[in-house]
């Protein structure tokens, strides 16, 4: 583990300056995001609007070309067409930037004449010391100090320490989504586009050694850099603590082709395989793009927490939605947590007089003869004492968000013991109420399903499992 402000990608998300050339006033334009975004989110660095016609762009001065901007600039961001992008790199040159992000199309992915451009713009490039992301990408993001490229319109970002590494823009159409209802907590994210310079090797090595990154989600449509290091480096990551999801697209021939069209990548090697030499390294193949979302969330939202056994807590507003849930459990190879002596004795007095399961609990009967409050202390008491209870699964009751901090305040308890706490509230994202937003920062985490929340409990557990045999076989 290094100096992670060495590393040469620390100043592509901590840049002092940025040119956004291409920049516009007009609000139709998807340019103008690029610095309405940056103003909104209260990015605390200098901005340099570039424009060959406008003086001023959203109240900043603006500029005819890089070179005639007065102070050093961090960081360029070109957005311009592919046939202007060289031109406007020359500038940069002139100008001394040293890092720029390309965000055009028109390159590798469009064929022979694309892939000749690409190769000498990384050509020139390399004969000048400049690194690259892109093109055809939308970054950097770094939610801790308001930076934000992106076409889609902000208000605001979840901090948290969820680190992002896509090879594509599938992220930004989904802007509202993840950071409003979904609740995403992001620490950084980098799209990498056609990989002409900085590939997830390089992105993957500086999120390890940062201290902001606990969680990694990685997007890929292909391997550029060496696929060996690649495994090291995520084996490197469990070794460090932090857990890892891997989205691959591109994983049947029509994917394939499809993948070599968009960014140019060709997609080589079993999928199978590679799945599995991820999971020998400690990641965690995901199963789509809304599994990949939700296991990245839930992996940083559970925080510190592990989950090395199997046994589960399942408590249910209904009875029968307690039988499909104890399915649901044992096909994600969980077993139903015992009880302690001393917590089924305690529980006695909070059922009622006929005999039923402890574990599916009853919330619904129980909370009929003794109300909620009663019912959710004792059982977060029970449960954080309980040694038989490795994680817990339960439903909220309906009206939830409109519940005092007092009542999520208890799930402290279980946190605190070390054990993850997934809640869910049908149909209810997280990000839509201010209490289940306070709850998510205290690691208590909340689904709007309880497949989402079991396959999330189901995604800890193997990154626990992963974690712990690669340290065992370390030692």
């Amino acid at each position: 583990m290094g100096d992670y402000k060495k590393h040469f990608l620390h100043k592509f998300f901590h840049p002092e300056s940025i040119a956004v050339v291409g920049a516009t006033s007009n609000p139709n334009r998807l340019n103008h995001n690029l610095v309405a975004n940056l103003l909104k989110l209260g990015y605390a660095g200098k901005i340099y609007p570039v424009h060959p016609s406008e003086g001023q762009i959203l109240g900043l001065r603006a500029y005819p070309t890089v070179k005639h901007i007065e102070d050093v600039v961090d960081l360029a961001v070109i957005s311009v067409s592919h046939a202007a992008t060289e031109a406007v790199l020359q500038d940069c040159i002139a100008k001394g930037i040293s890092r720029v992000t390309i965000v055009a199309g028109g390159f590798s992915e469009t064929g022979e004449k694309g892939r000749a451009l690409q190769s000498r713009i990384g050509r020139l490039l390399r004969e000048n010391g400049i690194r690259a992301v892109g093109p055809n990408a939308l970054s950097p993001l770094n939610a801790h100090n308001n930076l934000c490229i992106s076409f889609f319109p902000m208000e605001r970002l979840s901090k948290g320490r969820l680190s992002l590494i896509f090879q594509s823009g599938l992220y930004d159409p989904r802007f509202d989504w993840l950071t409003g209802d979904f609740n995403l907590p992001f620490n950084k994210l980098i799209d990498l586009g056609n990989k002409m310079d900085i590939n997830e090797v390089d992105a993957l090595s500086y999120l390890i050694e940062d201290p902001g990154t606990a969680v990694i989600g990685i997007h890929l449509e292909s391997v550029e850099g060496d696929g060996r290091e690649f495994l090291d480096l995520i084996r490197e990551a469990s070794r460090a603590g932090k857990r890892m999801v891997v989205l691959r697209s591109g994983r049947t021939r029509a994917g394939a082709r499809a993948a070599a069209s968009h960014t140019g990548a060709m997609v080589r090697g079993n999928p199978r395989l590679f799945d599995a030499a991820l999971r020998q390294h400690g990641a965690i193949p995901a199963r789509g793009i809304e599994d990949f979302f939700h296991l990245c969330r839930a992996l940083e939202r559970f925080g510190p927490v592990s989950l090395r056994g199997n046994r589960l807590f399942v408590a249910t507003v209904s009875g029968g939605e307690g039988v499909l849930i104890t399915d649901l459990c044992g096909q994600a190879g969980f077993e139903m947590a015992p009880l302690a002596a001393d917590t089924l004795e305690a529980a006695r007095r909070l059922h009622i007089p006929w005999e039923i399961s402890h574990n599916p609990w009853d919330l619904g009967v129980s909370t009929q003869f003794n109300g909620p409050d009663a019912v959710f202390e004792f059982l977060t008491a029970a449960l954080a004492g309980d040694p038989t209870v490795d994680g817990v699964a339960m439903q909220l009751p309906p009206m939830s968000f409109l519940f005092p901090k007092e009542f999520f305040s208890w799930f402290d308890r279980i946190v605190g013991a070390g054990k993850p706490v997934a809640l869910w509230l049908a149909g209810q994202e997280a990000g839509r109420y201010e209490i289940f937003r306070w709850a998510e920062k205290r690691h208590v985490t909340i689904f709007s399903s309880p497949e989402k929340a079991i396959r999330a409990l189901q995604g800890l557990h193997e990154a626990c499992r992963r974690q712990s045999g690669i340290e065992a076989h370390r030692n």
